[in-house]
């Protein structure tokens, strides 16, 4: 097969992934870039949705050829990836191949598809790749307030989405949680917040469908869509999902008490949860949800506030442009 030789990278840099804590990976980079005389042109993120703007801004004023021999390159968390790829959605180029570089505090999609943990062999992963490779993404249209979009990780709505909320506006969990990530104990870190959730969280009614088949529940927690099986913190949350099988996985908890908590905290530390009679398990490449009250939602880790949700979800796919198997799983890590 002839080799597509990219003329350019288009970088997208968001320097405060991991709290700032990696800024000087960028000058490592680029300097590995310039060393193999690599065209780039890169960009920096200065807030929240400012890589959706700047990659939407970029590609839209590509000539067609110009967007056939471009590929963008993601140095960030899973949120800075997903902006990202919906700003190249809303471009007149909607299939510009994308790379990452995960240097985000949960980088979920990168665990789901093999992508290097440490950025300088992810850059290599990118630089030997010769074509695009497809991974299945999750997209959405929500009716009640006419909004789309794409999603890699999961779209999560309740308990999930709830902790999110907290650890964004409370210091006092991002504290604990550098405590405990110090002692490698991100999971436990995890059940904390979500404790705290649960203690202040209403039950809610859910209605699902899938084919023509509805189902019912009325003391719903946490309603999650996922792409792949990485949730937070590395997290096996939907341990059959699958980036390749064009199907996303829905899980439902119904009926959660502080013991079936417990039960289920320890089950997905075993990736035992699906056996479990309270936590509703689909597979499906497209899922229909109505939830008729304010829930907390949330999108690839970023939180998304309270709504109401009549939601069409499906699965597409999205060309990457990475060659995974170039790195040994053993180095992937």
């Amino acid at each position: 097969m002839e080799e597509r030789m990219v003329k350019t990278f288009f970088i997208i840099v968001n320097n405060q992934a991991s709290n700032g804590l990696k800024a000087d990976v960028w000058q490592n980079i680029r300097t590995r870039l310039d060393s193999r005389k690599i065209s780039y042109i890169f960009r920096k993120t200065k807030q929240v949705g400012n890589a959706k703007s700047l990659t939407k801004r970029y590609v839209s004023h590509l000539t067609k050829e110009e967007a056939d021999e471009t590929v963008v390159i993601v140095i960030g968390g899973d949120g800075t990836l997903t902006e990202v790829l919906n700003g190249i959605k809303e471009t007149p180029y909607k299939h510009v191949p994308l790379a990452f570089i995960p240097i985000g505090e949960n980088n979920g999609f990168a665990q789901g598809i093999g992508i290097a943990s440490n950025p300088m062999t992810a850059l290599e992963q990118i630089l030997s790749a010769t074509e695009p490779v497809y991974y299945d993404i999750g997209e959405y249209t929500e009716t009640t307030h006419q909004s789309h979009g794409y999603f890699f990780n999961d779209f999560g709505i309740g308990l999930d989405a709830f902790v999110i909320s907290l650890n964004t506006q409370a210091h006092k969990h991002k504290r604990l949680q550098k405590i405990l990530n110090k002692f490698h104990l991100k999971f436990l870190a995890y059940i904390v917040s979500a404790l705290e959730a649960l203690i202040n969280q209403e039950s809610f009614s859910a209605t699902i469908r899938i084919g023509e088949k509805y189902e019912f529940f009325k003391h719903v927690a946490f309603v999650n869509v996922a792409n792949h099986p990485y949730f937070d913190n590395g997290i096996v949350l939907s341990p059959t999902a699958n980036v390749n099988d064009h199907k996303l996985d829905l899980l439902i908890a119904d009926n959660l008490g502080f013991f079936k908590f417990i039960i289920l905290a320890i089950s997905i530390y075993f990736k035992k949860q699906l056996k479990l009679p309270y936590l509703h398990h689909y597979k499906s490449d497209q899922i229909h949800l109505i939830i008729n009250s304010l829930e907390f939602g949330q999108i690839d880790g970023e939180e998304i506030g309270n709504e109401y949700f009549d939601i069409f979800y499906k699965t597409s796919q999205y060309p990457f442009w990475m060659n995974i198997s170039s790195v040994s799983p053993a180095k992937r890590r």
